[in-house]
């Protein structure tokens, strides 16, 4: 894992109940956007570990998941453009444009 941002996550876009939640269980949004920048991208599955290494080489949207305390857990993606990252809690939806996969799964 690099120590180093490998792309840039701003800007980024948050719910409140992503900055109450990290604010709830004492988590720094920054520190997560780090991660995911610098490719930790925490409790992914394989397939989405691969997919991303893909896109930093091809272009296609980085996935990270990051669990919480209990089942909580804050989904972050970067746009295959890199132009805007998305913060929102696991169970929230939403789409990016232009992906080549579901930002939802």
């Amino acid at each position: 894992m690099s120590t180093h941002a490998m792309f840039s996550t701003y800007p980024s876009q948050t719910t409140a109940a992503v900055r109450a939640r990290l604010s709830d269980v004492g988590v720094d949004m920054t520190a997560l956007l780090d991660r995911h920048a610098s490719g930790d991208w925490g409790d992914i599955n394989l397939d989405d570990e691969q997919e991303n290494g893909l896109s930093l080489v091809c272009g296609g949207p980085i996935v990270s998941q990051f669990k919480l305390s209990g089942t909580d857990g804050i989904r972050i993606v970067t746009d295959t453009q890199r132009r805007t990252t998305l913060i929102r809690l696991a169970t929230e939806t939403f789409e990016l444009r232009g992906s080549r996969r579901d930002a939802r799964t």
